[in-house]
């Protein structure tokens, strides 16, 4: 189903039919973000038949390839969506419309505890993609475009998302300011949704399934064949944020786990073999060893890969002992 062509007034008229007694979908809560054509030049989005169920949730929020990867952000709060501007020309204090909508911005807050700077490196880490977005509704429905009974994301306007971080004053709570505009290209006559009974693993669980972020920060090196670092989660304070554990040398991979127990030297381009040791006394704080010492500047990239967990990739340049 679309509805571009007779929404360009170059098809049959459409009869508005009877609505009946059917669910209206409800305000928005979640947003999902992604890349709006992932890498096989396809729509992102949920194509229809799909059996929406924890498995496939899960395996979208951990896809490897990050034009297809979803992000879900935290609960929204006082969104506003405003009515696209019709473009108008004046003609004898007549405003005919020119056949254009343009300007369509929507704007929302995350509040306390979630709406810190860690958040806006996420939504700063994504800005300058072309993203395409789905929400989550109050209802557990899955709102977005219906393209030919595919849900394919919401296109923004590219460059338009921006998040502000607003700390705490007297009388008002911590605060992040989200906003961006719908592509002026978008139709509002194809905006649909999936409904929440045709929705096998609850939509407004969703953001609990998402993979843990991974903070990785040096502490040292001894030698040039040890790296001691520690893992956090991303949020919390300077000298207060939870440590991730549980991390192994087969995690450390330098192409999405076809390799384990490797780093990559990006000055050689080779593979270089690593052990990976918890402390056994301090959480989240690792030593690696190499398995030859490297050259003092070299650069070594190092990758963690396990389901559930994402980081970015870091770059470790070796000095001299």
């Amino acid at each position: 189903m679309s509805f571009e062509i007779e929404c360009r007034c170059a098809g049959q008229p459409l009869n508005p039919g009877q609505a009946g007694c059917i669910p209206m979908a409800g305000r928005d809560k979640y947003i999902i973000l992604f890349d709006y054509i992932d890498s096989d030049g396809a729509y992102n989005g949920v194509p229809s038949g799909t059996v929406l169920n924890e498995a496939w949730i899960t395996a979208k929020l951990n896809q490897t390839d990050m034009t297809k990867r979803w992000y879900i952000f935290p609960e929204i709060f006082a969104l506003e969506a405003g009515v696209p501007e019709n473009e108008t020309e004046e003609i004898d204090g007549i405003p005919f419309p020119t056949g254009e909508e343009i300007k369509q911005p929507f704007s929302f807050s995350h509040v306390k505890e979630e709406a810190t700077p860690s958040l806006k490196a996420v939504y700063d880490s994504l800005k300058c993609r072309d993203l395409g977005m789905l929400t989550i509704t109050i209802s557990g429905q899955l709102a977005g475009m219906n393209n030919n009974g595919d849900l394919i994301g919401i296109h923004l306007q590219q460059g338009t998302l921006s998040a502000q971080y607003k700390q705490a004053v007297k009388g008002e709570v911590q605060k992040m300011m989200v906003s961006a505009v719908v592509d002026e290209l978008e139709n509002d006559a194809n905006r649909d949704y999936i409904p929440a009974t045709s929705i096998a693993y609850g939509a407004k669980k969703w953001f609990a399934l998402q993979p843990l972020e991974i903070v990785f920060t040096e502490v040292s090196q001894a030698g040039q064949d040890e790296i001691v670092f520690t893992l956090n989660n991303m949020y919390g304070s300077l000298f207060d944020k939870t440590p991730i554990t549980g991390i192994v040398t087969n995690d450390f991979s330098p192409d999405l786990g076809v390799t384990d127990g490797r780093v990559y030297n990006l000055t050689d381009t080779a593979n270089v073999v690593c052990t990976v040791v918890e402390d056994p006394i301090i959480e989240g704080k690792y030593t690696m060893t190499l398995a030859s010492p490297q050259t003092v500047g070299d650069e070594i990239e190092i990758k963690i890969f396990k389901e559930g967990y994402a980081m970015q990739t870091v770059t470790v340049t070796i000095e001299a002992s």
